[in-house]
């Protein structure tokens, strides 16, 4: 069973946007498959079975056929039920928003509506005028039946619409002699007889009532699995003595590419291909000639080179069983002896993992600059090429600062700087978004950032006389920072035969740049004393200095 991709971007589209935007390029990727970071699981699903295999998932249950019952089990594998009591159960399907699962009874002639949460049969629809019902498809509230027991010409395509009471079947094709294989996406189905040869891919417009045939697509072997991807734009097939994987576009009706680079692929058959739901991956699986080994193989759809594989022996994969669900790929294994079934699941998607390391300063100081550096690492030891990380920070009161970019090397390492505006703790997140090959990575560093202390200086005359003007100008010893703006006070104090007066002279505004500057006009002679105070703000701490000379009177 494949998922129905409605809605979204055409496959052509998106592999222009894929080669324009991915960060990694086919250069990047050696011609076998890469090392996985993290390992496929197989779980015995316990249950002998003759037919059946196909496999879908939603609402965190996993569904498989298999024959007369259907194992129902965790994301993980783990058995949650089974329906049993079922007759030849061969296909399943479920819609992206839907709340029931529809499965194919070839041998009771009926297609079953189960209801998700309960598990439940809550509808058995009579497909008796249409015998042996065997393949499935669904977009929505129509379901697409691939129908036939083998009799010549009897085989063929009904619509169900399962939003009516009783649902409507509606022929779309028939005089096959097996069931033909369905798929749909957007307004395209594509229907194909498995085992006959040359294969024929018959394409309609199921926009409209009744379906509008478009065309067919002919290969010169025979069909053993059938796929749509980018709304319909592309149809994918798996044929039999071919040893690859073929796209095809389904306006012009002609091959596109080729995915052939499975370690099975030079001697296996071809038994299974999907694209995922969001197109960013096309996977094939391969059997062994010999029927002793199976193999999946995840492609990136535009350039076919492997992202991932992962085989197992003693085990053949059903022909057409791949199915995802979320970031997660499953397939379905059989005992070539004992036909034991076994649920296959991927490491989810994207499949190998990259590390961004971030190295913060041991010590910093408001509005002096700081240096971050670090490094982005892939775990099949590629160099990541010229990357593009995303930086954001948040100032002490827990505000955030605006976004950032930081590029990389071509070898990962990267350095950045930032000034702090004010003491207090910084927090910073760095984080690479990763790509349909690498999942993403972050890391994140808290900075303890002390007040600036700055030297507080000034200059002004060594002697002054009475009636005339003094200047003084200062600075906070600024190497090259620039500061908010600041307060400066000034306290004169003057002693003489009289005695000492202290007056506050000025509270003066400093520059950017950590200058400020006074005047004053002496009234006595004596001795000066001006104390000049910095006051300490969430930026910089308090500094003092003092500035003394002698005053005399006038001389006459």
């Amino acid at each position: 069973m494949r998922f129905s991709n409605s809605g979204r971007a055409s496959l052509p589209h998106r592999l222009v946007a894929l080669a324009g935007s991915l960060f990694l390029a086919a250069a990047l990727l050696v011609t076998q498959a890469p090392a996985a970071s993290a390992a496929d699981t197989v779980t015995d699903l316990g249950v002998p079975a003759g037919r059946g295999g196909d496999v879908v998932g939603h609402t965190g249950k996993i569904f498989v056929a298999a024959d007369d019952r259907i194992v129902v089990t965790k994301s993980d594998g783990t058995l949650i039920d089974t329906i049993g009591g079922l007759s030849g159960a061969l296909a399943l399907s479920v819609a992206d928003n839907g709340r029931h699962v529809y499965a194919a009874l070839r041998d009771s002639h009926e297609v079953i509506e189960i209801d998700m949460a309960t598990l439940a049969i809550t509808r058995r629809v009579d497909l008796s005028a249409y015998p042996c019902p065997s393949t499935l498809a669904q977009a929505y509230e129509r379901v697409w039946v691939g129908y036939g027991c083998g009799q010549a010409g009897a085989g063929g395509v009904v619509t169900l619409e399962t939003w009516r009471p009783t649902p409507a079947l509606v022929p779309v094709e028939s005089g096959t002699t097996q069931p033909p294989l369905v798929a749909v996406a957007g307004r395209t189905l594509a229907v194909g007889e498995p085992g006959a040869g040359p294969a024929s891919i018959r394409l309609y417009d199921v926009g409209t009532a009744p379906a509008t045939p478009l065309g067919e697509m002919r290969a010169g072997t025979a069909l053993r699995d059938l796929a749509l991807a980018g709304h319909g734009s592309t149809a994918l097939s798996a044929l039999a003595d071919t040893h690859r994987f073929d796209a095809w576009d389904t306006t012009t009706r002609t091959t596109t590419r080729a995915y052939d680079s499975g370690e099975l692929s030079e001697h296996g058959l071809p038994a299974a291909v999907a694209a995922s739901q969001d197109d960013d991956y096309v996977v094939g699986g391969w059997n062994s000639t010999a029927g002793d080994a199976a193999e999946l193989v995840v492609y990136d759809p535009a350039t076919a080179e492997v992202i991932y594989s992962a085989g197992h022996q003693g085990k053949t994969l059903v022909p057409g069983s791949i199915a995802f669900y979320g970031v997660l790929t499953y397939a379905v294994l059989k005992e070539p002896g004992t036909g034991r079934m076994h649920l296959w699941r991927l490491p989810h998607s994207p499949y190998h993992s990259s590390t961004l390391t971030m190295t913060a300063p041991s010590e910093a100081t408001a509005l002096k600059q700081l240096t971050f550096h670090g490094r982005l690492t892939l775990s099949t030891g590629a160099l990541p090429g010229v990357q593009t990380l995303e930086l954001y920070s948040w100032l002490p009161d827990g505000t955030s600062r605006p976004f950032r970019e930081v590029t990389t090397e071509a070898d990962g390492t990267y350095q950045f700087t930032d000034t702090a505006p004010a003491g207090g703790s910084y927090e910073y997140r760095l984080s690479w978004p990763g790509n349909s090959w690498f999942r993403s990575s972050w890391d994140t560093a808290v900075v303890a950032v002390s007040r600036y202390q700055p030297v507080l200086t000034v200059t002004g005359p060594q002697t002054g006389t009475v009636g005339e003007p003094l200047a003084f100008s200062g600075t906070f010893a600024a190497d090259g920072i620039t500061f908010p703006p600041g307060v400066v006070l000034v306290v004169r104090t003057v002693s003489n035969s009289e005695g000492s007066t202290s007056k506050s002279l000025a509270k003066i505004t400093t520059g950017a740049d950590g200058s400020f500057s006074f005047a004053d006009t002496p009234e006595t002679a004596g001795k000066y004393t001006y104390v000049i105070r910095s006051v300490a703000n969430s930026a910089v701490e308090s500094a003092r200095t003092s500035h003394v000379m002698l005053v005399r009177q006038p001389t006459t």
